[in-house]
């Protein structure tokens, strides 16, 4: 199992990381014996190298004859692979070779929009490998909503809205509102939840939706969400992995949805990456 020394290289190395401005890389496809060294005051630490996100600026990785592992910078959103034996060393700009060059794998579509999300790096939440999903509101009102979650991200087409049903209660008013406030949908629905047609929502659009009782006595808060723009939409259809790809293509893209905000899509990437490794905690974690 990849993550099955994570932890323990997280508690081992953590105080050896903390003379680092920051951890600026993540291993994702290892492959082959991979060295992991940290150094301080002239004392080293030397590691198996699985899986992780605890590469900082100034650790250095040794790789032996026929290893392979595939690097990300979180500076750069570029994957590197690098092949043994060889060394590299982690700088702020990147991973530097000491023979050779490390390959750069450029993101599909230009790169544009890796380069772009890669600007919020000193924003990066590095507990995990994931990159953390924007802060969801904590507003509820009398009937709570599922989801979309407020401030969500959505790809278009049909979008499913979904509530927790109150007690005693079976008809509902779902209002869909464009952000200026026009209504744009208006709604009487039996259950606890509707699917939105494709089409109805516009890509770059941003909406609120409401649900009420059928009296209006009892209501939820307004929540809201966007739709991405055709461009990125565009992008992340050229970054989406073909079946079977690599599991370092799949985690990326999962990472990717998170920065972008959106959450739905993203949880569907990790419940298909828990699918292909049951046992890794963050798939598992992550899928729920």
């Amino acid at each position: 199992m990849l993550w099955r020394v994570l932890s323990l290289l997280l508690v081992g190395l953590l105080p050896l990381f903390a003379w680092a401005n920051e951890r600026v890389g993540v291993a994702l496809d290892v492959r082959g014996a991979v060295v992991l060294i940290s150094e301080l005051n002239g004392f080293s630490d030397e590691s198996p190298l699985q899986r992780t996100n605890a590469l900082a600026v100034g650790n250095r990785l040794q790789l032996a004859e026929g290893a392979e592992v595939v690097l990300m910078h979180l500076g750069s959103f570029k994957r590197y692979v690098l092949r043994g034996p060889n060394e590299v060393t982690v700088k702020e700009g990147g991973f530097v070779a000491k023979r050779g060059k490390a390959e750069v794998q450029e993101a599909a579509g230009g790169g544009t929009l890796m380069a772009a999300l890669g600007k919020g790096r000193k924003a990066v939440n590095m507990p995990e490998v994931a990159i953390g999903v924007r802060e969801v509101s904590k507003k509820l009102g009398d009937i709570l909503l599922v989801t979309p979650v407020d401030k969500e991200r959505l790809l278009g087409g049909e979008q499913l809205l979904s509530w927790h049903a109150l007690s005693g209660v079976e008809k509902y008013r779902l209002l869909v509102k464009e952000m200026g406030g026009a209504l744009l949908l208006e709604q009487e629905v039996v259950g606890e939840s509707f699917t939105l047609a494709e089409g109805l929502l516009k890509a770059g659009g941003r909406y609120t939706w409401q649900v009420l009782d059928e009296s209006g006595s009892a209501q939820s808060e307004p929540w809201r969400f966007e739709v991405v723009s055709e461009g990125e939409r565009a992008e992340l259809q050229g970054m989406e992995p073909a079946s079977g790809a690599a599991m370092s293509e799949q985690v990326l893209y999962a990472m990717v949805l998170e920065k972008m905000g959106v959450v739905s899509a993203a949880k569907r990437q990790w419940q298909r990456l828990h699918e292909l490794d049951p046992a890794d905690p963050l798939f598992a974690r992550k899928a729920k």
